[in-house]
């Protein structure tokens, strides 16, 4: 398959990538097409296909920079999006309508099923990205590894705490120097179990600026920043962290167009998406979530897990995964295909292909 690449003057857009440098990318995965994209480029698009579909007024230019913002490293002017996979299937037909990954792959079920709260950290970031990191890993392995990796890892190494959510950091730590495995507060499992309880998320972020009924943050809990890990902190677990890291091939960016997404998805596992935040959203939905009249912008993105797809009542969906325990079944739907508070804009993920066998 031809390698599709915009050629942007390569030598000067080497630096200012938001994922790995593409001659790495192609190196890593020589199989596969990619597309170099601009940031000027990628909100004209977002805006147009906004417009189209009539769905969300207030996805505004100034809103999507400050996306990007959030997603890309600092100084980033192009995103490289992986647009083709000889493992894809090109004919729509053949791409099941419907799809849950823990109906593929069995004996990863309980690990896909299963994301973590963040408790009281602003960055949900850390607890998405090891989630699905665990998933890919397991499915990778045929169900041999069914670990969950550490999410307390990529909140002390990766992202802070007390700061907005930032998942390029998170991939890119897991990438250069993996993780090891780490259960959820409480559970002594692992090297590096997480450091927070579960809490009540509803109460959680700031209100928008400008608007009034500020959202407080949860209750009982200091929010600080946590070290990175020198050595496992549960004292029972015996292996050695630096023997027990799981590393990353490589972590990139999607297409934005919902095949791509789910042909990703259907041939290696989830991916991580996020959604810009309303107070709508902290409403367990009956149903596909649907947009409240009068919602307000909360001021803060939700990271979400896509785990499927599929149709109800002739309206096509994301089966998708959310932290908050305090949120009811982490299991909901999302709208697909029409761009939903930017929800197929900017999708992440990673693989732990062997370098030359993809």
């Amino acid at each position: 398959m031809l390698t599709v690449i915009v050629f942007l003057s390569l030598a000067l857009v080497h630096q200012s990538l938001g994922s790995e440098n593409i001659d790495e990318l192609l190196r890593k995965h020589p199989t596969w097409s990619f597309k170099v994209e601009s940031v000027e480029t990628a909100v004209k698009n977002a805006l147009q296909k906004n417009s189209l579909t009539g769905h969300n007024l207030e996805l505004t230019e100034k809103v999507l920079r400050e996306k990007l913002r959030r997603n890309l490293p600092p100084g980033a002017t192009h995103i490289v999006r992986k647009v083709g996979d000889p493992k894809w299937e090109s004919d729509p037909s053949k791409v099941p309508g419907t799809f849950d990954a823990r109906e593929k792959w069995k004996h990863c079920a309980s690990l896909i099923g299963q994301v973590e709260d963040e408790g009281p950290c602003r960055a949900d970031g850390p607890s998405i990205v090891s989630s699905t990191m665990s998933d890919r890993y397991c499915i990778f392995t045929n169900g041999a590894f069914k670990e969950k990796l550490s999410h307390e890892m990529l909140m002390g190494c990766g992202e802070l705490c007390t700061g907005k959510s930032a998942q390029y950091q998170s991939w890119r730590y897991g990438t250069d120097f993996g993780i090891p495995t780490g259960g959820p507060h409480g559970s002594q499992k692992g090297c590096v179990p997480y450091t927070y309880p579960a809490c009540d998320h509803t109460t959680y972020y700031d209100d928008y600026p400008g608007r009034k009924n500020k959202i407080n943050e949860c209750k009982g809990q200091m929010v600080f920043d946590h070290d990175c890990p020198k050595k496992c902190t549960n004292e029972k677990y015996k292996k050695p962290l630096d023997k027990d890291r799981v590393k990353l091939s490589t972590y990139y960016y999607t297409s934005d167009h919902e095949f791509a997404i789910r042909n990703e998805v259907y041939t290696y596992g989830p991916v991580v998406t996020n959604v810009l935040l309303y107070d709508d959203f902290l409403e367990k939905p009956n149903g596909i979530f649907q947009a409240k009249e009068g919602r307000k912008r909360l001021d803060a993105e939700k990271l979400i897990k896509i785990i499927g797809w599929g149709k109800e009542n002739g309206t096509l969906y994301w089966l998708c995964m959310h932290t908050w325990d305090s949120w009811g079944d982490k299991v909901f739907k999302i709208p697909r295909g029409v761009y939903f508070d930017s929800m197929e804009w900017v999708v992440m993920t990673g693989t732990y292909l062997d370098i030359g066998n993809n």
